[in-house]
């Protein structure tokens, strides 16, 4: 089943999807230094699947340039977002594993690592925007590609 999913028009949903959640998100060079973790949280933990209004309420508190309580901040907004997200992985293990063999096989045809390297440096993909999730942040971008995809699908479709 999963080899029939067309994963190019899963990508434009997820790239269209989090831009206008991360649109109005200033630059890394834009926020001062003891915001910077902040605003990582918004740009590389985050899941793709919380809702946008979330985003934008974290991106407003960003621009208020008020000291902000990271820890806090994680209770608040990332905890609950990353246990949703991990429990759907969890009951969901199976078809999850599917989708990213399938995932696997279009990533590994349409983007190369080059690619995606270049993409994510000219902020041209969203693809492996949470490289910081991962214990080995120097994982292949492709890898995180098809870690995304298929956890942007199963997640939309579970919820």
């Amino acid at each position: 089943m999963s080899d029939k999913i067309n994963w190019g028009r899963i990508r434009t949903e997820f790239e269209k999807d989090i831009t206008k959640k991360l649109e109005k998100l200033p630059g890394h060079r834009e926020v001062s230094e003891n915001l910077k973790e902040f605003r990582g949280i918004i740009s590389h933990e985050l899941p793709e699947t919380v809702p946008k209004e979330i985003f934008q309420q974290l991106i407003t508190i960003l621009f208020k340039g008020e000291t902000i309580n990271v820890d806090e901040i994680r209770k608040k907004f990332l905890n609950p977002e990353l246990s949703k997200e991990r429990k759907i992985l969890e009951k969901n293990k199976d078809e999850f594993e599917k989708l990213r063999a399938s995932a696997g096989k279009w990533v590994s045809q349409n983007l190369s690592e080059k690619e995606l390297q270049t993409l994510y440096k000219e902020h041209k993909t969203g693809l492996p925007r949470r490289y910081t999730i991962y214990e080995n942040q120097n994982l292949p971008f492709q890898e995180i590609a098809i870690d995304t995809l298929a956890r942007f699908k199963l997640i939309k479709d579970k919820s």
